[in-house]
């Protein structure tokens, strides 16, 4: 057994994958101790674990696909991409924070830039980040099926919007039912 998973280790080729980081607990603690809605917790893990449906991810699943990312057209449509260094990500976030637009645009995954930002953010910078990350991924799915571009700006007053009633709300509670239920309201809208 033990050199079975030696030689998946060594075979996978994806070291942003869940099996290769799962080394670093503190960072996988971090994403799920965020004050963000669930949905965007679960975001953020699958975007670290690299198993969201990227062209890149797809075509490696045998979908025929072109991996180039369909907004650019000039590099492969991976998490690192779509999340962070696409123009139409990059739009989003210099209109973010100047601290995130000061972060650096080159990492090897997803799982990296989430360690580093986490290591450089206050923990509510890094919830505003996170927040971000999830508007920008549901502005490109509005894009690529709706067919409708929402403006940057408008995107991040979103996000954050959307995270300040979030924890004002479940600030608002006082017993852990209570929480609960403020969680299951929010995650249905």
């Amino acid at each position: 057994m033990q050199a079975y998973r030696v030689a998946l280790d060594l075979q996978n080729k994806y070291p942003a994958e869940h099996s290769q980081a799962r080394h670093d607990g503190s960072v996988w603690r971090k994403i799920w101790r965020l004050n963000v809605p669930p949905k965007v917790r679960t975001l953020l893990w699958r975007a670290c674990s690299n198993i969201l449906p990227t062209r890149e991810n797809l075509q490696r699943r045998k979908v025929q696909i072109d991996p180039k990312c369909e907004i650019c057209l000039q590099h492969p449509e991976t998490t690192c991409h779509v999340l962070w260094e696409c123009p139409f990500a990059r739009d989003i976030w210099s209109v973010a924070g100047r601290r995130i637009q000061k972060s650096p645009t080159g990492t090897s995954d997803f799982f990296s830039l989430f360690r580093s930002m986490a290591n450089r953010l206050s923990k509510q910078e890094l919830e505003s980040w996170a927040m971000v990350v999830w508007a920008i991924w549901g502005a490109r799915n509005k894009f690529y099926f709706k067919k409708t571009q929402l403006q940057p700006l408008g995107i991040v007053e979103g996000a954050i919007s959307m995270l300040n009633d979030f924890q004002r709300l479940i600030a608002s509670q006082t017993t852990p039912c209570r929480r609960y239920q403020a969680y299951n309201l929010v995650t249905k809208n």
